[in-house]
């Protein structure tokens, strides 16, 4: 059957004309409203018309969609006919439903403003949780102002879900999508930017300290920094300066770096020591004088004694330089 002819059985129906007065009567009876304000996200048969039977029948017809509402501050008109090719469209017996009332409904949505402050809060939630699974220590900071939003009540309830985007933050901002939840369908997503503020812990100098003074709490502090590009480089462990010295004269409240630390000098310029010459499977000892400070492990220039020839090799001890050769 073509829609025209759809749509003219139906007014025979429904228009209530020259029917036999022995027909059964209709199960449903719709009367349709002449205006109607929507609370949802779409438009049901229940919002246009008074839905007169009970029962999980006329509930079924009564639930049945028409449409999207219509957007804020715009009006629809709808007619007879296009309300009896939705029922006929859902699979409905049109023969067992009789629609009475207005000839045509004009149709409204209402919106209501969502608060900020919800928002707000909805939003900073959701990044706590993040920032709490990331770690660190971080400061954020929320927009000063947030647009309003406006959503349809929603003919149950009207809730806000936030998750920050991509599910991680970057180095100095996130951004963290509000949606707006009608009757537990999405309607719109507010996307609100933080600022983000990382801090970190750093060794810092309290006072001028001298290359070759032993480094610990009587001349460094740890401070709470704002984290930058090259904070990666800032030592911020007491155990990074555990035993060690300033390998250069340091600055008041200068940010400790690992080439201002050094392992003290196990051997130092001129002193006379014991050097283990390997050759193969043959060790030879002699006497050197060193020509520069070294610590263990470090790399150190000798001088012969005897026969005043230069060498290098690896202080393995106090007094004790391994050359191999």
């Amino acid at each position: 059957m073509n829609p025209f002819a759809t749509i003219v059985l139906a007014t025979a129906v429904f228009g209530g004309g020259g029917g036999d007065e022995k027909d059964p009567k209709p199960a449903i009876e719709l009367r349709l409203r002449p205006a109607v304000a929507v609370r949802g996200l779409d438009v049901t048969i229940a919002d246009l018309c008074e839905v007169s039977a009970n029962g999980p029948d006329a509930l079924a017809v009564g639930q049945i969609v028409f449409g999207p509402a219509p957007v804020a501050g715009y009006a629809r008109t709808l007619a007879r006919a296009e309300i009896v090719q939705s029922l006929a469209a859902a699979g409905r017996d049109i023969a067992s439903i009789k629609l009475e009332g207005a000839s045509e409904v004009v149709v409204q949505s209402i919106t209501v403003d969502v608060p900020t402050a919800d928002l707000l809060d909805t939003a900073t939630a959701a990044l706590q949780a993040l920032l709490a699974v990331e770690g660190g220590d971080v400061e954020f900071e929320a927009p000063a102002r947030l647009r309003q939003i406006q959503a349809p009540p929603g003919r149950r309830s009207q809730e806000l879900s936030a998750r920050v985007r991509n599910g991680a933050t970057s180095p100095d901002s996130a951004i963290v999508d509000v949606d707006v939840l009608v009757d537990g369908t999405s309607h719109k997503k507010v996307p609100v930017t933080f600022k983000l503020r990382r801090f970190r812990a750093i060794l810092k100098t309290v006072g001028t300290v001298r290359a070759g003074t032993p480094l610990g709490p009587d001349n460094l502090v740890v401070v709470r920094e704002a984290v930058t590009q090259t904070s990666g480089l800032f030592l911020d462990d007491w155990r990074q300066v555990d035993g060690m010295i300033a390998s250069r004269n340091l600055q008041p409240q200068q940010r400790l770096m690992l080439g201002d630390v050094a392992p003290p000098a196990l051997v130092h310029k001129g002193d006379v020591v014991t050097v283990v010459l390997t050759r193969g499977r043959v060790k030879v000892t002699a006497k050197a004088m060193a020509n520069h400070d070294a610590p263990l492990a470090g790399r150190i220039t000798l001088t012969n004694t005897q026969s005043r020839s230069q060498m290098t090799g690896v202080v393995t001890g106090t007094g004790l330089v391994e050359v191999q050769q």
